[in-house]
C-alpha cells in the first residue's frame, strides 16, 4: 500500500484551496491535474503537496480567461520559455479587448451626452453662440430636385457599409449642410446629407470633409416638419450675404417619427 504521508485527500485539498472537490474532479477527468493516487478499493483520491502547487497555478491561470485544455497543453510542455510567449500571446489578447471595451465606454459616454444635449442647451427657439472643435463628416451630395428625406440618405448608409469605410468609427449623429442665403429667406435646401465619424481618416475621398473649429450662431427648429423662419437670423448677417457654412444637426427626440425631429442649425461666424 502506498504510503500516504505526505499526501493529502481530496477534501483536504479542497478546503485548502477554498475550491469543491467537484471541481478537483473535472480537474481530473480533464486530465489537467491527475490526483497522485487513487485507492482502487474506496476510489479516494490523494493529492502530493506539489500538486497543490500546481493545482493553485491552474486556478490563477483561470482568472486570465484560459480554458483548461489551454492551461493543460501549456504546462504539459514543462518549457518555461514557451509558457512566457503563451502569457504574452493572452496579453496581447486581453489588450486589444480593454481597447475594444474603451472604446465602447466612450462611444456610450458621447450617446448619453447626445441625449443630454437638447436639455443643457435649451434656449427656448433663441440664437446663442458656441465654440466648436474640429469635426469630421462623410457627406453624400444631394441632386437638384430630389426629396430632401431618405434620398442621399440611402446613398450614404451605402457609403458608409462598402468596404472603403469598413475600419471607420462612424458616430450615430446625422445632419444635413445647408446653403446660407435660402436658409436666411427661410427656406430649408439641403446641399449634403452626413454622419460623423469619431477621428479623422487616414485616407482620401471626395465624401470626406473636415470642419475646422470655430464659433457658430446656432438656433434649434424641427427644420423637417415645421416651417422654418430666418428673421431671427437676418439681424446677425446685416453684411451682403457671403456664402457661410451652415450645418443642421439632427437631435432625435423620438425613436419613430425621425422627420419630426430638432435639429440644431449652426452657422460659422
Amino acid at each position: 500500500m502506498k504510503d500516504r504521508k505526505n499526501q493529502y485527500s481530496i477534501g483536504e485539498v479542497a478546503a485548502l484551496l477554498n475550491i469543491s472537490p467537484q471541481t478537483l474532479r473535472f480537474y481530473d477527468k480533464s486530465g489537467v491535474v491527475v490526483p497522485d493516487f487513487i485507492d482502487q478499493k474506496t476510489g479516494y483520491r490523494y493529492y502530493s503537496y506539489d500538486q497543490i502547487s500546481y493545482i493553485s497555478r491552474v486556478r490563477y491561470l483561470q482568472q486570465f480567461g484560459f480554458s483548461l485544455e489551454e492551461i493543460r497543453n501549456a504546462l504539459a510542455s514543462n518549457d518555461i520559455r514557451q509558457f512566457r510567449s503563451f502569457l504574452q500571446r493572452r496579453r496581447e489578447d486581453l489588450r486589444a479587448k480593454a481597447e475594444h471595451l474603451t472604446g465602447l465606454l466612450e462611444d456610450l459616454d458621447w450617446y448619453i451626452g447626445y441625449y443630454s444635449y437638447l436639455e443643457s442647451h435649451n434656449f427656448n427657439g433663441f440664437p446663442y453662440y458656441q465654440q466648436e472643435p474640429e469635426r469630421y463628416l462623410l457627406a453624400e451630395p444631394l441632386h437638384p430636385d430630389e426629396d430632401i428625406y431618405g434620398t442621399a440618405g440611402k446613398r450614404l448608409t451605402k457609403l458608409q457599409q462598402s468596404p472603403l469605410f469598413s475600419q471607420a468609427h462612424f458616430l450615430r449623429a446625422h445632419g444635413y449642410i445647408l446653403d446660407f442665403s435660402a436658409l436666411l429667406s427661410g427656406r430649408i435646401v439641403p446641399t449634403h446629407f452626413f454622419v460623423y465619424l469619431r477621428q479623422q481618416l487616414p485616407q482620401s475621398h471626395p465624401n470626406l470633409m473636415t470642419i475646422p473649429a470655430a464659433p457658430f450662431l446656432c438656433v434649434q427648429s424641427r427644420i423637417l416638419a415645421e416651417p422654418f423662419d430666418g428673421s431671427s437670423l437676418r439681424r446677425y448677417f446685416k453684411e451682403p450675404q457671403k456664402h457661410r457654412l451652415v450645418l443642421a444637426n439632427e437631435y432625435e427626440d423620438n425613436f419613430t417619427a425621425f422627420q419630426d425631429c430638432i435639429y440644431e442649425i449652426q452657422i460659422q461666424v
